[in-house]
C-alpha cells in the first residue's frame, strides 16, 4: 500500500519542490548503520502542500526528476535541495537554491527571481518541510533500528503518507 502511495500521480504544476534527507537506522548483523532517503514536499499554491515522494539518497538526481516528471509534474517554478541534487535537466526553468538562507538573501539570484509574496510562500513551504522533517525524525528515533532496508523503506513510506494526510487535514 505505502509503496503504491509513493508512486501516486502528481499535479502538473508546483511552485516549489523542497527536498530533505532523512536517515533511518538499520540493523546490519550486530551493527547499526544509517540508510539515507531523500524526500520532497511540493507547494502547489500558497498554503497547499503535498508530499511528492521519497527516493534512496543514492538515487541520481536525474532519476528523481524523471520519476517526478513521469508521475505528472510538468512545471516546477523553484527547487530547494541539498547539495548534490540537480533537477535542472528535467526542469530547466526552475530556480534552484540549497537553503532558506539563500532565499532570504537579497543578493542571491534565487531571491531576486520572486516578489515578496512568492518569497513568503516559499519560506512558509520550507518551514512546513522542516516541521515534517523534525516530526518524522522523532518518530524514527522512537521506532529504533529497523530489521532491514525494506522495513525502513516501508516505515518511511507510511510516515510520509501520514504526514501527507495531516497536510490535507484528513
Amino acid at each position: 500500500m505505502a509503496k503504491v502511495w509513493l508512486s501516486k500521480p502528481l499535479c502538473c504544476r508546483y511552485v516549489l519542490a523542497e527536498f530533505k534527507t532523512l536517515r533511518l537506522p538499520v540493523r546490519d548483523g550486530a551493527e547499526v548503520r544509517d540508510m539515507s532517503w531523500r524526500w520532497a514536499l511540493g507547494l502547489f499554491k500558497p498554503g497547499q502542500y503535498e508530499v511528492l515522494g521519497a527516493w534512496p539518497a543514492g538515487a541520481a538526481s536525474v532519476d528523481v526528476a524523471h520519476d517526478l516528471h513521469q508521475r505528472g509534474i510538468e512545471q516546477l517554478t523553484a527547487i530547494s535541495a541539498d547539495a548534490g541534487m540537480d533537477c535542472s535537466t528535467t526542469f530547466p526553468d526552475a530556480v534552484c537554491w540549497s537553503s532558506v538562507s539563500e532565499l532570504n538573501s537579497t543578493s542571491v539570484s534565487a531571491a531576486g527571481s520572486f516578489g515578496p509574496r512568492r518569497r513568503a510562500a516559499l519560506r512558509s513551504a520550507a518551514a512546513t518541510a522542516q516541521r515534517l522533517q523534525i516530526g518524522i525524525t522523532r518518530t524514527i528515533k522512537r521506532r529504533g533500528p529497523f530489521a532491514d532496508d525494506a522495513a525502513a523503506a516501508a516505515f518511511l513510506a507510511q510516515a510520509l503518507e501520514r504526514a501527507d494526510r495531516r497536510l490535507y487535514g484528513t
